[in-house]
């Protein structure tokens, strides 16, 4: 499970994201998003995106670009991360790539999550990049596509819950409680 740290974590940077609404510079929005977390306080995103090249091989040293849509003001509008919200939506040091047989991977770790690595995969499908995300959702590894944080005022966090899909196709959810 993830450490209670984790969970405080982002009640602790529920206010910073508040400023996020009104003062961040505008972001590129980078190639395919490999998962998203959203919260229960509005319909906004963080997206976390790989940077690739023409042959879907992970750009960079840090190839994981972490953004938000602010789906609140616009479908297009994206954001780059404030620095006070590094600590809970960012993530940690280093982003290893290795050669797979049918692509590329790049390990990361949530920072407000670091026990629970997640693997961001890339191949070429039908001539496009596909970028998937995987972690251990239950007792299986599976492909992560969202992650919910259920919050409660004043800036608290009620539970986080993963959602993906499990090895058989079937939908996987895991929900974390502080």
């Amino acid at each position: 499970m993830f450490p209670e740290s984790g969970i405080s974590n982002l009640a602790a940077v529920a206010l910073a994201t508040v400023a996020t609404l009104a003062s961040a510079a505008g972001a590129t929005v980078p190639a395919p998003s490999a998962f998203f977390l959203s919260r229960s306080e509005n319909r906004n995103q963080v997206h976390y995106a790989l940077r690739l090249d023409e042959a879907c091989r992970p750009v960079g040293t840090r190839p994981v670009q972490v953004y938000w849509r602010m789906l609140e003001r616009g479908e297009s509008e994206v954001e780059d991360l404030l620095g006070a919200e590094q600590p809970v939506y960012g993530l940690e040091d280093p982003q290893p790539v290795d050669a797979t047989a049918d692509g590329w991977r790049v390990q990361v770790r949530l920072r407000a999550f670091p026990s629970r690595p997640i693997d961001i995969t890339t191949a070429r499908v039908d001539g496009e990049c596909q970028v998937q995300a995987w972690t251990k959702l239950g007792n299986s590894v599976s492909r992560l596509e969202h992650v919910f944080v259920k919050t409660s005022w004043p800036f608290s966090v009620d539970f986080v819950r993963l959602d993906g899909v499990g090895p058989e196709g079937q939908p996987v959810h895991e929900l974390i409680r502080e």
